[in-house]
């Protein structure tokens, strides 16, 4: 049911641009694809302990849906993109800890424990081409800044027998976004972008590296390595890891 909304919401994101690609001077570009990312760190909530993603909860890698759209604007307004990198990990685990104001141990109190991490990334955009590079540069390097704002849904849980615990949190954290993208020969090109933010004590960063080949028509595929890093502490919930993989997708761009 939740890759059925994913793909739902995506649709409708797509179809929204696709009314203006007739118009001069708009640029429109969209893809879907697959990331596969590993867990790092750890989480904590409240006095609990801290709870290590892979030896307490026993997290490892899935692989999860992701989609994207960007529209390059006419004249002075700024163009635009929005991002869906929705997470889910769960998994059993033998292991004793505190969690959300209270004692899971395994063999002792509680039975074999099911762990679940979601946490679900939604990015938006706006930004500028740095003026004349990409014409000084005959059309081969393009480079991009501006602001983005990331809103993130986490939520953690643990149950075993009769005991559960969950907690949660929402927030949007603005970020500086750059991006550059390099086109050696017609049909390939080189894509870099980089989001983050540290705000008092809190952090998040995103690291991305794509190469991308165009396969007919408006149609392409590509791949690449994503990283991202949080550090935040907000409505009991410490997040304190990082999510790392390869990714592919395919998509158009008009």
């Amino acid at each position: 049911m939740r890759t059925i909304r994913f793909l739902l919401c995506l649709l409708l994101l797509l179809a929204v641009p696709a009314s203006v690609m007739g118009l001069p001077m708009f640029g429109v570009e969209g893809a879907v694809g697959v990331w596969r990312p590993s867990p790092d760190g750890k989480l904590k909530t409240g006095s609990d302990d801290e709870i290590d993603l892979k030896r307490d909860l026993s997290l490892g890698r899935e692989t999860e849906l992701t989609g994207r759209i960007k529209v390059d604007m006419p004249l002075m307004i700024p163009n635009t993109y929005l991002t869906a990198n929705p997470l889910k990990m769960s998994d059993t685990t033998r292991s004793t800890f505190d969690f959300g104001g209270k004692q899971f141990n395994y063999g002792g109190t509680t039975d074999l424990l099911n762990t679940e991490l979601k946490l679900n990334q939604y990015d938006f955009g706006l930004f500028y081409s740095v003026p004349f590079l990409s014409a000084a540069t005959l059309n081969r390097l393009n480079v991009d800044a501006g602001l983005n704002f990331r809103y993130i849904d986490a939520e953690a849980s643990v149950s075993g027998g009769e005991i559960s615990a969950s907690e949660s949190m929402s927030i949007v954290i603005p970020q500086v976004y750059l991006g550059a993208q390099f086109q050696p020969v017609e049909r390939f090109s080189f894509e870099a972008e980089a989001r983050g933010v540290t705000y008092r004590d809190d952090s998040s960063y995103s690291l991305l590296g794509r190469v991308r080949a165009n396969a007919f028509g408006p149609v392409f595929v590509s791949g690449g390595y994503r990283y991202d890093e949080y550090d935040i502490d907000r409505g009991g919930l410490l997040l304190d890891f990082n999510f790392s993989g390869p990714f592919v997708e395919t998509g158009f761009s008009f």
